[in-house]
C-alpha cells in the first residue's frame, strides 16, 4: 500500500510523455514566431544606426548647388548641377535596377520608383526622380527625390527598413516626412504605412531621445 502511494506521488509529481510533447511543440511555436522578428529588429536597427550616420553628408548638396555658375545665372537648378553635386557626396559606379516595395506590402507611386539606380563604393545604392520642369524658385518647390539604399540590391530593399529617401528643395534637403505632423509620421512608419516618413521619424527619434 504504501508502495503505491509513492509511485503515484511520483506520478503526480513528474511530466507525462504528452505532456512533454506539448510543451515542447508550443515552445517550438513561439521560437519560431519571435526569433524571426527578434533578427529583423537587429538588422533594422542596425540599418537605421547608418542612415543616421550617412543621411548628413547628404546636407551640402544644396551649398554646392548654390554655388553652381547655372543657378547665380539662371535662378534655377538643373539636372547637371544636381548630379556633380551628388557626385560630390556620394560617388556613382555601375547602375543597377531591382524594385523596391512598402512597408505595408504595396508598390509606391511613380514618385517613388526608380529607373536607373547607381551603386555607390560603401556598397549602398542611390537613385533619384528629377522634378524640376519649371524653371522657378521655391522653398516649398521639390527639385528631386533622392533615394538612399543602406545595402544596395540586397533585401529586404523596403521603404522605411534599409530604404530612406529625402526631398531636395531650392535652398536646402530633408527627409521624406520632414514637413508632416508626428502623428502622421508615427503611423506611416508602422507595417500599416508606406514607410516613407521612417527617414524623418528614426532622425527626430534620435534627436529627442
Amino acid at each position: 500500500m504504501k508502495t503505491e502511494r509513492i509511485k503515484n506521488s511520483n506520478l503526480k509529481d513528474g511530466f507525462t510523455l504528452s505532456e512533454v510533447i506539448i510543451l515542447f511543440v508550443i515552445f517550438l511555436t513561439v521560437a519560431v514566431l519571435v526569433i524571426p522578428l527578434s533578427v529583423d529588429d537587429a538588422i533594422t536597427a542596425k540599418n537605421i544606426a547608418k542612415w543616421k550616420h550617412v543621411q548628413s553628408g547628404f546636407a551640402g548638396i544644396p551649398i554646392t548647388m548654390m554655388n553652381t555658375s547655372n543657378y547665380k545665372n539662371k535662378g534655377a537648378y538643373t539636372l547637371e548641377d544636381f548630379m556633380a553635386a551628388l557626385i560630390e557626396v556620394h560617388p556613382l559606379k555601375n547602375v543597377t535596377k531591382y524594385k523596391i516595395k512598402y512597408m505595408n506590402g504595396d508598390t509606391p507611386e511613380k514618385k517613388y520608383t526608380f529607373d536607373e539606380i547607381y551603386n555607390t563604393d560603401n556598397g549602398a545604392t542611390v537613385a533619384f526622380n528629377w522634378l524640376n520642369n519649371s524653371g522657378k524658385k521655391g522653398e516649398d518647390k521639390v527639385d528631386a527625390v533622392i533615394m538612399y539604399d543602406i545595402n544596395g540590391k540586397r533585401g529586404p530593399n523596403v521603404w522605411g527598413k534599409d530604404v530612406f529617401g529625402f526631398n531636395l528643395y531650392d535652398n536646402k534637403i530633408e527627409p521624406f516626412g520632414a514637413k508632416e505632423d508626428p502623428m502622421t509620421v508615427e503611423d506611416d512608419c508602422s507595417r500599416q504605412g508606406t514607410g516613407l516618413y521612417c527617414s524623418f521619424y528614426y532622425i527626430q527619434k534620435n534627436s529627442d531621445e
